[in-house]
């Protein structure tokens, strides 16, 4: 086991990759390697980020996202202030210790005064919550403005390391560059910062898998958003990728997806990990087994009901039916079910962002 680990943090290129295909006894090893380096850390302890998808704007055209400023068949949507503030006040009464406002992207000083005002009523209101903004690409002076109005956590995904694969996910005004300049600016500001890839794109290579990897490695993130690459009808990519290829590449996907996080959490051990909600699409206890193997965070939606079905990155999104209320039973339920713990009222800071402040 201690012979594997090495390996693994040394970036031992046939290890990686055969981890990344692994099944049967060694994806079975690899994961116990994966709980051991995660329960050192963090024991059992799931921490929640009540997330609130307050719009569904976006000025982009990402070629695998449902938001898509192409799709026309979207509703698009923007909560009032009210209606985030009802939203928060279920996230108190439910005691997460932290919230994620996720959005599309838009810029402008509209915007800006809109999600200024979000934050400072958050801040406001509930002193101890830790906030976490996640609406795309900003300049570098809105960054500070959000930071200083109250916002402890941004997760801007770099979606891929490979610029060759990103110029193929993204419309040519849409830069890798420009990306990893954002997540710059966001260390510099002092914010706890998140990103992550999805795993099994199209074109996607277990080469691009293990850059990903050396780049979360390298550029010392403290937290990370990803997940499995789900296909939606209303997208190009959909049409270079049909559907029934992506169906007969579910398995494949699911445990490339498993393999990928257990070898980041053996590389960033101290890191927040977050389970993807879209796991719950290969398997309905997906993000239970990303809980058991390397992920430490969970993001029950706090969004209301009448917007879920609105807010569609990918097709056959779980949980659109549900209220906020049965969103945290359920998952507290299969949490207790797994042996592991519910970290509820925790804000759940990442240790690594804590040792590096530190410094």
């Amino acid at each position: 086991m201690d012979e594997l680990k090495k390996k693994i943090q040394n970036f031992d290129q046939k290890t990686l990759l055969k981890c990344l295909k692994a099944r049967g006894w060694e994806q079975t090893e690899l994961f116990r390697l994966s709980r051991q380096v995660k329960e050192k850390v963090f024991g059992q302890r799931i921490w929640y980020r009540g997330i609130i998808e307050f719009s569904n704007l976006c000025r982009n055209n990402c070629f695998y996202c449902g938001l898509r400023i192409g799709n026309k068949k979207v509703y698009r949507y923007k909560m009032s202030l009210p209606e985030i503030a009802a939203a928060m006040d279920f996230i108190r009464r439910a005691n997460y210790g932290s919230v994620v406002f996720q959005s599309g992207e838009i810029r402008g000083q509209r915007w800006e005064k809109y999600l200024l005002a979000i934050v400072r009523l958050t801040k406001k209101k509930y002193p101890g919550l830790a906030i976490t903004v996640s609406c795309g690409e900003q300049d570098r002076g809105f960054y500070k403005r959000l930071r200083q109005a109250g916002a402890d956590r941004y997760l801007l995904r770099i979606e891929t390391s490979s610029q060759k694969l990103y110029e193929k996910l993204h419309p040519k005004l849409m830069s890798w560059s420009r990306r990893y300049q954002c997540l710059k600016w966001l260390k510099e500001l002092g914010y706890q910062v998140g990103t992550g890839v999805m795993v099994g794109l199209p074109g996607q290579t277990p080469a691009d898998l293990i850059g990903d990897l050396r780049f979360f490695k390298d550029s010392q993130f403290h937290m990370f958003g990803l997940g499995p690459y789900v296909i939606h009808k209303d997208t190009p990519l959909a049409a270079v990728n049909a559907r029934k290829q992506w169906r007969e590449d579910k398995a494949k996907i699911y445990h490339l997806t498993l393999n990928f996080l257990a070898l980041l959490r053996i590389i960033r051990p101290t890191a927040n990990i977050a389970a993807a909600t879209a796991l719950d699409v290969f398997n309905p206890s997906g993000r239970i087994m990303a809980l058991q193997v390397a992920a430490n965070v969970i993001m029950p939606s706090v969004t209301p009901r009448k917007y879920r079905e609105h807010y569609v990155l990918y097709q056959n999104k779980p949980c659109l039916d549900e209220e906020a209320k049965q969103c945290l039973g359920c998952l507290t339920a299969k949490i207790k079910s797994a042996g592991l713990e519910s970290g509820l009222g925790e804000a759940g800071t990442s240790p690594l962002y804590l040792k590096m402040a530190r410094k």
